[in-house]
């Protein structure tokens, strides 16, 4: 009789299933779901909650990386460099953009660009009565490095480049040569054709960055007094500085900038530290979410294993009338489908919100602002931005995942035979 009865029950369950992935099946699957409605809203907020923590984490990542980059692109280097072929690897004061004025304001013409200015660089001999140490001397705009580069706010004394004849010294080299603000630098070197290049400034003030090899070899001067020194024409330069928008949109945009007689360096190649420890940072996060992934993974196994066995019954009844074990797979990763569906949406949608909110009120530090921007010359809020690419792929691991999660108990149902799993309603 009570075969009879859920034979009844569930003939057009098992029709429905074995016609395929019908319309019937999706909403079958989906009532199956709200039989225990805390089991179903705890699985489906675990996934979001996954893929909520994978977002946020891998935003506020990207965020922090791309502010950490955009601060020491400001310093000096800048998000592109353009410059002769053969500089980077070795860079002679030879290597020179003929018409770098003219190159920079097309540069700046892109409607992407913030900034682009040109600088020489040379090593040279940097000397304070009877003590010298070997020094890089950069000639800079002061004018519009002032507005663009975080190097003039990071000085501990004196004050920043404002006409010809003045220096900006880095904090260890000038205590090295015994240099005080209002003394004088004497720099010589190598011209551009070979002779010897020498310049006398005042030095104004000082910088500390933090980087010893920065603060201990450094001179900025400003370039019109460069080119006088080292010999240069007066529109002449060793590269092209350029700051973006943004860091992500430099790295888009370098290429454009090439050309027959000098090469686009983007901020990878500038500094190849940087790039390397972002490699790390994104082993990192994956490291992260495959630990997530299996996280939610074995609960979602837990809520079917325990659904198998609950159902047992049903399912042996649905056996017993004709229903093949692989159709029964079929309902659970169905089901399983469903589950990856709500939590996908709700992961998303508060993810979402939450970063969005966050991308225009910022994270604040746990550590004292005015130290912070001191220290380390950086905003005292992080600003996560939101990685459609890490959502993206959080979704497509976590339906793997589920998948896989709901095919684990169904090699239950595979060796179920209909009288046994009958006998365990008894």
């Amino acid at each position: 009789m009570v075969a009879g009865t859920l034979s009844s029950r569930h003939g057009s369950y098992a029709k429905a299933a074995s016609r395929g992935m019908g319309v019937t099946v999706w909403r079958i699957a989906w009532r199956n779901l709200w039989r225990n409605r805390r089991r179903t809203w705890l699985t489906a907020g675990g996934i979001a909650f996954a893929l909520w923590m994978l977002t946020f984490a891998v935003s506020l990542n990207e965020g922090t990386f791309g502010m950490m980059i955009d601060n020491a692109a400001r310093m000096s280097l800048g998000h592109i460099r353009l410059q002769h072929p053969d500089y980077f690897d070795d860079p002679r004061v030879e290597y020179t953009l003929a018409d770098a004025e003219r190159l920079a304001a097309r540069v700046q013409s892109h409607p992407q660009v913030q900034f682009a200015v040109p600088r020489a660089s040379s090593f040279a001999l940097a000397a304070v009565g009877e003590r010298s140490y070997g020094a890089q001397v950069v000639g800079v705009d002061y004018a519009a490095d002032a507005r663009w580069s975080t190097l003039p706010n990071m000085k501990p004394a004196g004050r920043y480049i404002q006409g010809a004849g003045e220096a900006f010294v880095g904090a260890l080299l000038a205590r090295n040569l015994g240099l005080e603000i209002g003394g004088e630098i004497v720099l010589l070197g190598t011209a551009k054709e070979g002779g010897v290049a020498a310049h006398v400034a005042r030095v104004v003030g000082t910088f500390a960055t933090g980087q010893a090899a920065m603060d201990r070899s450094v001179v900025q001067i400003p370039l019109a007094d460069f080119r006088e020194g080292w010999g240069l024409a007066p529109t002449e330069a060793h590269s092209v500085v350029v700051i973006a928008d943004s860091v992500a949109i430099s790295e888009r945009i370098a290429p454009s900038f090439a050309g027959p007689d000098w090469v686009s360096l983007d901020w990878m190649q500038l500094m190849p530290d940087a790039e390397q420890m972002m490699d790390m940072k994104i082993f990192g996060a994956q490291l992260f979410f495959l630990v997530i992934t299996v996280i939610v993974t074995f609960s979602i196994v837990n809520t079917f294993m325990m659904s198998v066995f609950e159902r047992t019954p049903e399912f042996g009844t649905l056996m017993a009338i004709g229903m093949r074990p692989l159709a029964i797979v079929g309902q659970l990763m169905v089901e399983a489908l469903w589950l990856w569906l709500m939590g996908a949406a709700i992961g998303l949608g508060v993810s979402g919100l939450l970063i969005s909110a966050l991308g225009f009120t910022g994270v604040p530090l746990p550590m004292d602002p005015a130290d912070i921007i001191s220290a380390y010359n950086i905003p005292d809020r992080l600003y996560p931005e939101f990685s459609w690419i890490s959502a993206g792929m959080g979704v497509l691991v976590l339906f793997v995942g589920t998948q896989l999660a709901a095919l684990v108990p169904a090699l239950r149902i595979r060796k179920m035979r209909p009288v046994e799993a009958r006998r365990a309603a008894e």
